[in-house]
Parts: C-alpha cells; sequence; structure tokens
C-alpha cells in the first residue's frame, strides 16, 4: 500500500514546473588567479535573469590549481544554508577540464568564448589567461534534476594550491529554485 502512495508522490514531483532564477555571483579572495569584477546577474525580460559580463583569468590554471564545487540550500530563503550532498570533489584543473568540463561545455557554446573540448582530441590544458565573456547566459530549469528541492542555493566553486594546500579564493553563485506542482 506505501508503495502505491510513493510512486504517486514520485510522479507528482517529476511532474512539477521549475523556475531557476539568478540572483548574484560574488567572488571572494583568488584576486592573483581571476577578477570576476566585470560579471553581472541582470535581468534580461520580466521572466529570465542572466550572468553577463567579462571576467580575466590572470594566471594559467594548470594542474597547480585543485577546484572542487559544494551546493548549500536555505530552505527559508534567510541565508542560513545547510550543505547539501551533491558536489564535485576537490580535483586538479586539468581533470575537471577533461572531466566535468567537457561533459557540460555544450550548455554555454553560444554564450561565451571559452575554449571548447573537441572528443578525440586531448584537451586544453591549462586553462590559459586572458579576459573571457559570458553574453547572456540564461539558467535553464532542465539542468535542475527533479529530485532537487526548491529554496534558495548557493554553489561555491573553490580554488585550493597543490603545493600548500591553501584554500586560494571563491567563487559563489546564489539562485534561487521555484516548483509548482502540474
Amino acid at each position: 500500500m506505501w508503495s502505491f502512495f510513493v510512486v504517486i508522490y514520485l510522479a507528482r514531483i517529476t511532474s512539477a514546473l521549475i523556475e531557476v532564477e539568478l540572483e548574484r555571483i560574488e567572488q571572494i579572495g583568488a584576486e592573483h588567479l581571476m577578477d570576476l569584477s566585470g560579471m553581472r546577474v541582470r535581468k534580461y525580460n520580466r521572466t529570465v535573469s542572466v550572468l553577463d559580463g567579462t571576467y580575466s583569468i590572470l594566471k594559467d590554471l594548470d594542474d597547480s590549481f585543485e577546484v572542487t564545487l559544494t551546493v548549500a540550500r536555505s530552505a527559508l530563503g534567510n541565508n542560513q544554508f545547510n550543505e547539501y550532498p551533491m558536489k564535485v570533489p576537490r580535483k586538479k584543473c586539468c581533470q575537471i577540464i577533461r572531466d566535468e568540463y567537457a561533459e557540460y561545455q555544450h550548455i554555454w557554446p553560444n554564450y561565451t568564448n571559452l575554449p571548447q573540448v573537441v572528443k578525440g582530441e586531448e584537451p586544453f590544458c591549462p586553462l590559459p589567461k586572458g579576459s573571457y565573456y559570458l553574453k547572456n547566459f540564461p539558467s535553464d530549469p532542465s539542468w535542475v534534476p527533479p529530485v532537487v528541492p526548491d529554496g534558495f542555493w548557493r554553489m561555491t566553486w573553490e580554488v585550493y594550491s597543490v603545493v600548500s594546500g591553501e584554500l586560494q579564493g571563491q567563487v559563489r553563485l546564489f539562485l534561487r529554485i521555484k516548483k509548482e506542482l502540474l
């Protein structure tokens, strides 16, 4: 009997209308590695917010750096975040480019001048220093797995030095996920 209710509940979750609204992006530290001061979240129209602007990578990001991604949720939207079990474990930059970046680069090819990883070829590494842009990059609700609950979310990318093991800096993206059951 309980399995029937579980199936009904899961069917309702997967038939939800998901809306993702970008709130803001911020850089904490790492001024010697990157400059995100030109990046903004802005309204594209009444219903869509986008990431827009230019940023600079001031040093080649190679295997002397490790990157991790953690995700936290504030159910009430009051900035009291609880870490969520979704994350990318700490990996060297070249491995991130080879694995995660290569898998998800199809999301932003028309929005950025970041280099593309071509299947069958050796991925570029290091990520070369230079000026890059994101132009009107919208959030896409199809990226959100149906089991992710609504609320205020914080995605934090952390950059570590491999040599010292010390945190070099963070980039945080804040967004709001809203779900309506159909």
